[in-house]
Formats: C-alpha cells, structure tokens, sequence
C-alpha cells in the first residue's frame, strides 16, 4: 500500500468502457471551458492565460479577513484584489471561493487557535452575533455575480496525530460542530445569494481510508440525516468536492467511491477536484527542492501526471477538476514544492503538459475510458475486487469526442517498458502530439494507427512489482472526420498482424472461490478482441459438475443459480452471479460457452461451497 501523505508530501471509477457525456456547457465567454482549471491562477496571469485553463479557486481566509473583529471588511482583498479579479472575470475565468480558518475573537476554544470552531454557531443564521453566518453572508453578497460558488473549508477530516497526515490539519472540533457549520454557512450563503452554489469542502480520501474511519463524506451525511430540514437543503451542499494526489488512477476510482455514498444517502450532486498534483523532488533551481521525500517525483514524472489526472478527471465525470497550484509561494515554508511556475515565473515541464491536455480535450461534449487490461493478474486488481487499491491496466486510452467530428484520445503506457499499441482507425487522417504539444503524422497501417509509447518510471516500492503509480508520457491522437457514433474499441499490442483475429476470455477469479452455504458468488468475464474483433459475444451454461461426481450433467439439473451476463462487447466485462442457496456442500464446476463472431470458447468456473 502507498502511504498518502496529505498536502505535507501528497501521493497522492466506474465500469470499464465507460462513456460520459458532458453535462455543463463546455465553453464560456470569451472561450475557455470552465471544467479544467488551475489553483490561484491569478497568482501568475500570463501564464494561466497562456495554458486557457477556465477556473481557478482562491481562498478567503476568515481569520486574516477579519482579524479585529465582526464589521470590519477593510481586508477583504487580501488574497485578490478587486483588479484582480476583475481582470480574471475578463479573460473568461470562473472564480470559487474558499472559506476557512476561525480569527481570534470569534474562537470557541482559543486554545485551538484558528482551527477552533466559531462561537455562536447555533444562534440564527440572521442573528449578527452569529459571527461565521455574518461573514460569509457579508462576503457572499459582495461578491454575488462575480464568485457564485462557494466552498466551506478544506480537510477538515485530518486530525492531529493521523499516520499520513503529515501533520497538516485545519478543524479540530467535532463532526457534529462541522456539520452545524457548514448548515449555518450553507444558509447564510444561500440567503444572501440565491445564485450561489455551496461545496462541501475538499477531502483527500486517504486520511480517513488510512486511519480505518468511515469517510468524513459518509459521517457528515449521517449526522445531518438526523435535521429534519436538510434533505430539503440538499444536505447543506450542492457540490462535493475531493482533494487527490500523486496516482492518476485514484482520481477515477475515488469518484465512484464519493458516488456509492451519495446514493446510500438518497443523493446524487456533482463532484469537483479542487486539489490535484504528483509534486518533483529533483527542482535543482529551487533552493528547497524536498529532495528527500518518501515518494521521489522527477519533473517529467508531473508532467506525465498532469495530462492523464485530467483524462481521468474528465472520464471518471467531475464536474470541474484543477490543478494545485499555480506558483510554489516559497518551497522553503512549505512542505512541497506546489507550483507550476516557481516564485521568479520560470515554467516547469508540467505547465507545457497541462496546456497541451487544456487545449486538446477543451470543448468535449463526451468521452470514452476503455483500457487495455494486462493478460497476468499479479495482484488482485480494482474493479474486479473492490478493496483493491489499484487497477490492473496496462495501456491507457480516454478518448474525447469534440465538434466538428473531431476525436482526440489520449493514450499512455501502465508498464515500465516501451509498448506499441493500435488503434483501430475512424477518421480520414490523423495527428499525433506529444506531451508538449509537438505534432507528427499518425503512422497508419491496415486500417490501425499504430503510437510507440513510453515506458512508465513512477513506481513505489510497497507497491506490486509491475505497477507504476502515474504512467509514461502521454501521446494525443488527433483524428478528423469520426462520426460521433464510431465505438471506442480496447486498444491492442504490436502491429498490424502480429495475432490472429478472435476473441479471447479473461477469468477473475480464475482459479475459483469458496463461498459459504446461502452466500452468492460472482465470476467476471473481461472479452477482449484481437484483430479488429467487434461482435458482441454471448454465454450458455453447456453442463456442470462436482469434484465427487465428475460426470457432466446437463444445465437443467445444475443446483445453483446462475444469472449470465447478456451479450458482451469485446473491451468489457461481464458478470456471472451464482446464488448457492439450496445446494449442498462441495466443489462445483460449471462449464460455460462463449460464442461470437462465428467461433466459440469454453470457460470453466471453479465453485467451493463450504
């Protein structure tokens, strides 16, 4: 297991095949798409209009806002000031504000200093001695048409102490103080500006996964189930948002993790990435380069991470995700080097990356993520086993569907070796781009484009052998003329010819699973096609048996229960779920046959019923 290590050292989904469409309009005034941003942008204005990132959020801190008491608003520019802002508002970028942090004479427990929760906080929100309603109400309405959405501190999971946090914590009152503070801000935010939107605050997943707690997320929402107004407030929330680094592949797994709890709430509202970097360790031009830390991240490493979080963000459906952050703001007084730029303006490689990724995938109104999954399971990978921290994939491909029958895909390399992969052809022509946006013809051959891609170097020593936590540098198919209803097929090894065309069967478990009387099972069926193999393939018990009585017996006597998948296309997976209920014990075999395209193949799936 990688240690995450929150904001001090960061290390820091959905079915296979997934497809998702856009569902915020994809490109605001003048034309940026507001769905990728960058922290604090304004922070290095050139550069972020340089890269055309659309969003960007800042924080207001309360307690450096208003240090001298209630009234006074005379600090209120201190992150950014109005010219700032304006200036951002101009170039077309949506601006989020970011509450936290509790100034002195507001404290409830001043020994806590500003992670104390505010005093008065179950006063009415129109009560002026309720002093965090007042602030951001105040706020709120000062800023109402140019910041309308609002997020309600940052990691207030983190708790002194926690392996993995890095000692970075910023709330250190209870969950049942936080869930009043962020019903209060929600209402008071809402009140003064009906237009806003609210975000719960930014967690990072890990702190509480690591420390063996249910996640804030889910706590929060249990505590809140007990008002009986919050389910006619959207729980005090109309946005979600998540903090993740250093591996890509969380970003899209950790998505599907924030979705099942909102639906064992009752809810379903959008997920942001407020927070997301793999930070270098080998800036020799920064005089605090945090050379020594746990998880060591070369340059390029981040500028491979940059392009793929953001594919992945798009893919997994974020609402909106960025980047975090803009500049360093001094790696000698933090714990990591942050920026895109460093303090003097200078660009590291991951702000050519993430302008590349900015520029290719802006304006998609949909998007496909159907990987290649690696043939050796060496571990036990996710989705297949939903405990498993990692996924099993070997080459990488999110392709973005954009106007004028345009078809960006965006490919990279899971293993530490150079691959070649095809992709089956869709449009007239094609480009390919690199990284940094350096364009080359596709090479085409019998109806594939065929890309060498990069071996990958990210890997964490606790992690499986074979497994690199962000992936090799990145290449960008460009096709023109696809028809929007062309498939997004699994991408496969080698050139053209180099295996017959078929399809091939992939088994998890493959060796079998014991189960106990009454308990079900279930088996998963990855199809894979070879040579351009797209025909749907379906699935026939053909006879069972046990391991007592070896005779094959036909499907109609066959004691258990088993539900097959309807037809499977090749690139996903299908599920066999067997209920043992009424058999008895004993090792059961239960031969099935797959049929596609003219041709069959058998699998067998192992059963142990205690």
């Amino acid at each position: 297991m990688r240690p995450h290590l929150p904001r001090a050292l960061r290390w820091v989904g959905l079915p296979i095949a997934l497809v998702v469409l856009a569902g915020q309009p994809a490109l605001a005034a003048p034309s940026l798409d507001q769905r990728m941003g960058i922290a604090e942008g304004f922070r290095n204005a050139g550069a972020m209009a340089d890269i055309q990132a659309g969003w960007e959020r800042v924080i207001l801190p309360w307690d450096q806002v208003q240090p001298d008491g209630p009234g006074d608003f005379s600090h209120l520019g201190i992150t950014m000031s109005d010219t700032q802002l304006q200036s951002e508002l101009d170039r077309g970028e949506h601006v989020v504000g970011l509450f936290e942090f509790t100034p002195g004479w507001a404290q409830a427990n001043p020994d806590d200093g500003k992670r104390s929760p505010p005093k008065n906080l179950d006063l009415p929100v129109d009560d002026p001695n309720n002093y965090w309603a007042r602030f951001v109400s105040e706020t709120a309405k000062r800023y109402a048409g140019r910041i309308d959405d609002w997020i309600v501190w940052n990691e207030p999971e983190f708790h002194p102490g926690d392996p993995g946090a890095g000692g970075s914590f910023t709330w250190l009152g209870t969950d049942e103080q936080f869930a009043q503070l962020l019903k209060v801000g929600y209402m008071a935010i809402k009140q003064a500006n009906p237009n806003a939107h609210v975000s719960f605050p930014g967690t990072s997943y890990w702190v509480d996964a690591l420390n063996n707690r249910p996640q804030f997320y889910d706590r929060l929402l249990a505590i809140l189930a007990r008002d009986p107004n919050a389910a006619n407030n959207n729980f005090y929330h109309d946005v979600v948002s998540l903090n993740l680094y250093r591996a890509p592949d969380d970003i899209y797994r950790v998505y599907s993790i924030v979705k099942a709890i909102q639906n064992q709430h009752g809810i379903d509202t959008p997920v942001w990435l407020t927070e997301t970097n793999a930070m270098p360790s080998d800036d020799s031009a920064v005089s605090c380069p945090h050379s020594n830390t746990p998880i060591a991240t070369t340059m390029q490493e981040q500028a491979n991470y940059a392009v793929q979080a953001f594919a992945l963000a798009a893919a997994a459906g974020y609402q909106r995700w960025e980047f975090y952050q803009m500049t360093d703001q001094n790696p000698c007084s933090e714990p990591a080097v942050w920026g895109l730029t460093r303090d003097d303006g200078s660009r590291r490689p991951v702000s050519s990356a993430l302008k590349t990724a900015v520029s290719e995938f802006a304006g998609y109104t949909a998007v496909h993520f159907v990987p290649f999954v690696r043939e050796a399971q060496d571990w036990a990978p996710w989705p297949d086993e939903p405990t498993s921290l990692i996924p099993n994939w070997e080459v990488y491909q999110v392709a973005f569907d954009k106007p004028g029958n345009e078809r960006v895909t965006a490919l990279w390399n899971g293993d530490g070796s150079g691959l070649r992969v095809r992709i089956r052809k869709n449009g007239t022509s094609a480009t390919l781009l690199d990284r940094d946006g350096n364009a080359r013809p596709a090479q085409e051959s019998q109806g594939w484009w065929v890309v060498d891609l990069p071996g990958a170097t990210a890997h964490y020593p606790q992690d499986p052998a074979g497994y690199h936590f962000i992936g090799g540098e990145p290449q960008l198919l460009v096709e023109e003329s696809v028809s929007p209803a062309a498939p997004v097929a699994e991408p496969a090894l080698g050139d053209p010819g180099s295996a017959p065309r078929e399809f091939r069967l992939f088994l998890n478990p493959l060796d079998g699973q014991t189960v106990s009387a009454g308990e079900p099972a279930d088996f998963f069926v990855n199809v894979r096609g070879e040579e351009g193999f797209a025909d749907p393939v379906s699935f026939t018990i053909d006879h069972w048996s046990t391991q007592r009585f070896p005779q094959p017996q036909g499907p109609g006597s066959l004691p258990l229960q088993v539900t097959l998948p309807g037809p499977v296309a090749p690139g996903q997976t299908g599920t066999v779920h067997i209920e043992t209920a009424g058999a008895g014990p004993g090792i059961y075999f239960v031969d099935v046959v797959a049929t596609g395209g003219g041709m069959s193949k058998d699998i067998q799936l192992a059963l142990v019923i205690d």
